[in-house]
């Protein structure tokens, strides 16, 4: 059964039963069905979570038990792609601007009104937004055909030549 024959459940599943493997590619469908799959899922948690009196107790152990294997998805994701997963870092950026700047001193806790603590939420924003759009456009482009550094062509050879020998 080549990868293209997988069901959406299965493809879904994929990435829990490579919890921590960041090394190896990941098609599309492996990534996008995940990732479908764990909205689905933070949906219906947090709807237990309601009517259990909205304690957060099982949204919160759903998105801890979920980093790893979206964070190795990712980086498998991008390597399909022919990408390091050192792109996830992009996402890190703002926030060391923020740090290394000292943008956020000096205002009260939990108000905007200073200045730098403005332009700080500002950069933040900004650049978490270009860091997100540029993991989504990697995303969604196809894999490398054939091996790539990172692995063999998670869809496998083509088959081409035997059906139309």
């Amino acid at each position: 059964m080549s990868g293209k024959e997988l069901s959406a459940a299965e493809w879904a599943v994929i990435p829990l039963k490579k919890y921590a493997t960041f090394s190896g590619r990941a098609p599309r469908a492996e990534y996008w069905w995940f990732y479908l799959a764990t909205v689905i899922g933070s949906f219906a948690v947090k709807l237990v979570d309601k009517l259990a009196g909205d304690l957060g107790i099982f949204d919160a152990i759903y998105s801890i038990a979920l980093i790893v294997p979206q964070i190795a998805v990712t980086v498998r994701r991008l390597h399909d792609t022919d990408r390091s997963g050192r792109w996830l870092f992009i996402l890190a950026v703002p926030l060391a601007f923020v740090a290394a700047t000292g943008m956020g001193e000096g205002a009260m806790p939990g108000t905007l009104s200073s200045g730098p603590m403005l332009i700080g939420a500002v950069v933040l924003g900004i650049g978490f937004m270009i860091g997100a759009v540029t993991l989504l456009v990697f995303s969604v482009q196809p894999g490398t055909d054939g091996p790539n550094r990172y692995g063999d062509d998670p869809y496998g050879p083509d088959q081409l030549e035997e059906v139309f020998a």
